[in-house]
């Protein structure tokens, strides 16, 4: 034991003399450095946890859901994956409009599976995984970013980011590029949260100089890679118990509060304003997805209005304007889409004219 410290001793001091640096080489590949100014001595008296993860681990990162510690489709952190178009749930070949999957090609529109996928059937990770597995919603990829250190780094030649959450604990996002292209490059990773354009979802954009959420996201048949969250540590099974969710979703409320509007042949004109309020009177906190206006005489639902999730603590109301556009509307009604518990719930409020 005193050979091996000593030797260890004099790598130190070798190391720092000249390169002014200390490697520290694991048995998968990755280098750590070390300025070894900041190094006031080496100690062997217990096994380093190795900085990497195998694949199939729950990681607690300290955040308000648990990560996977690999990609959709990945058996080891540093592999890619699959790459998946939004709402899709099998990777393919090629990733174009004309084979998407919610494409209409004769009436050039897409095809509306909602403004927030995460564990229904068009969610990938809850598919393919089961249990309480699920996409990212754009609010716990907005929390991965602002709550953990990222580092650019590599694993087995393979570049990506080593993200620290407050725990400690980390996992290893691949640069898996999308559609096969900027491999080892770039990282886009899909949330399940549609942004207001009602052709992009949120994404996941990174590389080895910036880091965001971006707003702008990604059109729907782009392949991106997949890392799944849970809400339930136990990836072997075992769904959450929502029997009681009654209890929380029965104190969810929406309500006409007034505005300032015109009507002419029971039709409020466009440019009218109305305003209206989400309710939470339960006792536990509930993320407000969606907001739509529904004419009530055609049944036409309008786009989501919400270009973020938003989380309303238990006892809170949210109160939002909406205005009418071109044509006006009839028998207006306001649909709010809220998640609970995994789970996704409505509420609406009608204005009686």
């Amino acid at each position: 034991m005193k050979k091996l410290i000593l030797s260890a001793f004099c790598f130190f001091v070798v190391t720092a003399t000249n390169a002014q640096t200390v490697n520290v080489h694991f048995k998968n590949g990755q280098v750590i450095n070390y300025n070894a100014d900041n190094v006031e001595y080496v100690d062997f008296s217990a096994k380093a946890p190795d900085p990497t993860l195998t694949g199939g681990e729950v990681v607690d990162l300290g955040l308000s859901v648990y990560w996977a510690s690999c990609n959709l489709g990945a058996s080891k952190p540093e592999e890619y994956g699959d790459y998946y178009a939004w709402g899709e749930t099998a990777p393919k070949a090629s990733y174009t409009k004309n084979n998407y999957s919610y494409y209409n090609s004769s009436t050039a529109e897409y095809i509306d599976i909602g403004c927030e996928i995460s564990g229904t059937e068009y969610d990938a990770a809850h598919v393919n995984l089961g249990g309480e597995w699920r996409m990212p919603t754009k609010v716990e990829m907005q929390e991965l970013i602002n709550k953990c250190t990222w580092k650019w780094t590599q694993i087995n030649g393979i570049n990506g980011y080593q993200v620290t959450g407050p725990s400690g604990k980390i996992i290893f996002m691949p640069a898996a590029g999308y559609n096969g292209h900027n491999q080892n490059e770039t990282l886009h990773y899909w949330t399940s949260s549609l942004t207001n354009s009602n052709t992009w979802a949120y994404e996941l954009d990174a590389n080895s100089s910036h880091i965001y959420c971006t707003i702008g996201g990604n059109l729907f048949y782009s392949g991106l890679s997949i890392r799944p969250v849970t809400t339930n540590p136990d990836d072997t099974g075992g769904q959450t118990d929502h029997s009681q969710d009654h209890l929380v979703t029965e104190k969810i409320s929406a309500r006409f509060t007034g505005g300032a509007y015109s009507m002419i042949n029971n039709t409020i004109q466009s440019g009218s304003q109305l305003n209206w309020q989400f309710i939470n009177n339960s006792s536990e906190s509930v993320v407000l997805t969606g907001i739509q206006l529904i004419n009530g005489t055609t049944g036409t639902v309008g786009n989501n209005m919400l270009t973020e999730n938003v989380t309303v603590v238990a006892g809170e109301t949210k109160g939002y304007t909406t205005t009418v556009g071109v044509g006006g509307i009839q028998k207006p009604t306001i649909r709010f889409t809220y998640r609970y518990n995994n789970a996704n719930y409505t509420v609406e409020a009608t204005m009686n004219i």
